[in-house]
Parts: C-alpha cells; sequence; structure tokens
C-alpha cells in the first residue's frame, strides 16, 4: 500500500511494554498509519469499545491478560471480530503460534521487530480485510438481486397469467358457439379481450423499460423539439375512452398553444401517460382528471391533478419502489404493475427534472413535474 491509500487507517497496538509499542508505532507512523498505543488488554478492550481500528498487533504475553485472552474476547463481540489481529511475541514456540491462530489471530510477527515485515504483514491483512468485507457486501448485493429477481418472477408469472387465462377462456366460449352470435355479444367479448391484453401490454411494456433502466439502456436522450400541445393531444387521444367509461372529465390547460419543448419524446409521453392513467384509475366516476402547463424562464412545469382517493402519508415515499406493499386495486377495480412510477421518477431523473407530489386522502392527488428548458449536453 502506498502512504496516500494508508493514510487514514488506523492499528491499535498492545503490549505492555512501552518501549515495543513506540517501536512498532514509529514503524506504521512513518508508512502513514494512524497508531492508537495501548498497555494493557483491559486498556486495549476499553478503546474498542468506542473505535474500531482496521487491525490490532496485539502481545502474547501480558499480565493480568494475556493475548489469547484478549483476542478471544474481541472475537467473541459481533461488531469487532471481523477485525485482523496480528499477534506479537518473542516466542518461537510452536503451540504458541498454533494457539494465536486458533483463537481468531490471522498472523504472527516475531521480535525483534523487522521494519519491512511489519509493514508488508499489516498491509497485508488490512488488504485482505477489505476484499473480504466487498466480497461480503457484493454476496450480499447478489442475495438481494436473487430475490427481487425471484418476487418479480413470482408477480410477473401471477399476473400474466390471469389475463391470459381469461383471454384463452373467452376465446374458447367463443369458439364453441355453434349458433349465430348477436353483435352485441360479439362486442362485449372483445370489448374484455381487448382490456385483458391491454394489461399484458402494458405489464410487459414496464417490464422491458426497467430491464433498459436497469442495465443503463436508458441513460442517454434522445432529444427532439416537440410542440407541448401535441404531446398533451396524444396524451389525451389514449386516455379519452377509458376516462369517459368512469365518467370522468379529463380536461387539459395549455394557455400557449406554440410553446415547444426540448424532450426525449418517447419518454416524455411515457412519463404522461402513467400519470394520466394513475390519476384515472384512483379517481371514482363523476370525477376530474386535469393535464396541465405552465413555464417561468427556466423551466416548464407540468402538473397532472386528480379529484381521486389520494395517497396516504406513510405510502408516500413508498411510491417509486418496484412492486411496493403499498399498490392498490383503481377505484374500478383495475390492476397495476407496480412499475409505473419508477420508470417515471428515471425519465424525470434524465431531463434534469423534478418530482413532487401533494395528496390528501379522499381529496386527490397532484404531480407537479418541473423540467429545463435546456437540457445539458452531458443528458444527450
Amino acid at each position: 500500500m502506498s502512504q496516500n491509500t494508508v493514510a487514514k487507517k488506523t492499528v491499535l497496538v498492545v503490549d505492555d511494554i512501552e518501549q515495543n509499542v513506540m517501536v512498532v508505532s514509529q514503524i506504521l507512523r512513518t508508512a502513514g498509519y494512524n497508531v492508537i498505543p495501548a498497555f494493557s488488554g483491559a486498556t486495549a478492550l476499553g478503546i474498542l469499545e468506542k473505535r474500531q481500528p482496521h487491525l490490532v498487533l496485539l502481545d502474547v504475553m501480558m499480565p493480568d491478560m494475556d493475548g489469547f485472552e484478549v483476542c478471544e474476547r474481541i472475537k467473541s463481540m459481533e461488531n469487532l471480530r471481523s477485525i485482523p489481529i496480528i499477534f506479537l511475541s518473542a516466542l518461537h514456540d510452536t503451540d504458541k503460534k498454533v494457539k494465536a491462530l486458533e483463537v481468531g489471530g490471522v498472523d504472527y510477527i516475531t521480535k525483534p521487530f523487522q521494519e519491512a515485515e511489519v509493514i508488508a504483514r499489516v498491509n497485508l491483512h488490512i488488504r485482505t480485510h477489505e476484499l473480504e468485507l466487498e466480497r461480503k457486501m457484493h454476496i450480499d448485493q447478489l442475495q438481494e438481486l436473487n430475490s427481487e429477481k425471484d418476487r418479480l418472477m413470482g408477480i410477473v408469472s401471477h399476473d400474466l397469467r390471469s389475463p391470459l387465462s381469461g383471454i384463452v377462456g373467452l376465446s374458447e366460449l367463443m369458439k364453441e358457439v355453434q349458433e349465430p352470435v348477436d353483435s352485441e355479444f360479439v362486442r362485449q367479448m372483445s370489448e374484455v379481450i381487448y382490456s385483458t391484453s391491454s394489461h399484458l401490454i402494458s405489464l410487459v411494456n414496464d417490464l422491458l423499460d426497467i430491464a433498459k433502466i436497469e442495465s443503463g439502456d436508458q441513460h442517454k436522450l434522445q432529444l427532439t423539439n416537440e410542440p407541448i400541445s401535441e404531446i398533451f393531444k396524444s396524451v389525451k387521444n389514449i386516455f379519452f375512452q377509458l376516462a369517459k367509461q368512469k365518467n370522468i372529465d379529463f380536461l387539459l390547460e395549455l394557455h400557449d398553444e406554440n410553446l415547444t419543448i426540448d424532450c426525449d419524446i418517447a419518454k416524455i409521453k411515457q412519463i404522461f401517460n402513467n400519470l394520466v392513467s394513475n390519476a384515472i384509475k384512483f379517481t371514482p366516476e363523476n370525477g376530474s382528471v386535469y393535464l396541465k402547463h405552465s413555464h417561468n424562464d427556466t423551466h416548464n412545469i407540468f402538473k397532472v391533478q386528480d379529484t381521486g382517493i389520494g395517497i396516504s402519508p406513510e405510502n408516500l415515499p413508498k411510491l417509486y419502489e418496484k412492486f411496493g406493499d403499498h399498490q392498490r386495486l383503481g377505484t374500478g377495480g383495475e390492476k397495476g404493475t407496480g412499475l409505473g412510477m419508477p420508470i417515471v421518477k428515471s425519465f424525470v431523473d434524465l431531463h434534469n427534472g423534478t418530482i413532487e407530489i401533494k395528496s390528501e386522502v379522499g381529496k386527490g392527488t397532484t404531480f407537479v413535474i418541473s423540467l429545463p428548458k435546456e437540457i445539458s449536453s452531458t443528458q444527450k
């Protein structure tokens, strides 16, 4: 390790002979380490209650409490047991060396101390300890990802199976009808198949988007200059019929038809599609949903506002969690994928924008999105 690498590393040196502590401390400080001296096992344990060094150099032969007992005490404590301990002793007895390793030591340095050996062994075991911590961290991350994958597969399997079973069942019903079928029956069956298929497409699209986001494929923007009025009309065309089915007023408020916005048009449309879809889903019949635009000198400000059931304060922080336990059915029994809001947040962040949520249970929710008029070249 270079001095820059070890600059903030701390070693606890424990020996009842002051001269030994001074010699080892000087060697370590010259190499760039911080040193904490201790002249007894009890003192060392007291220090460890308050500070956690990166390594302990521990003398074997000390009065009252020898190094073996100190080591065993350290290894018995959950928060300290991973700290590497190197024993120090003039003894050449093989049994002592074996016992040092048995009680939890990682190495053994004999006196008189050789500067190069002390530095090399301390460097080695601190680095080995760091690599072990990194390995455990990566294992924990992999286990967490694996658990999330299993959970995702369970949710996706369930969400795909139900609508697919419905489509198959309806298709079999229509296939088995022998006598002439009236147009109303066909229309009703077609509406159910269309609604179910739309839910499947939404689920698949959200899964693909989340996969792209997490793999880094969505980290760049394809910027174009787009009329805001055309974006609003596109969103309304998609959701006008859905709102009408629930007798919900879907209103646009855009005061300047000629305004344009620099954006990734596909991602911007998906932001509004997801937010408007949620607004309609969680608004009961005879309610209202608004898509509004305003601006100031530096930002375009969009609001998606509804008169729906609102979001409880405890669920607001969970809103961007994938498949969170805050997921609910819509006021008409509509299901969601649990992925829409994480996608919205990711796409807003890509535009260097912000999203704010205001909600009151029983009165409605407003999402406020602020996007800069000029997007940094680093986002493109």
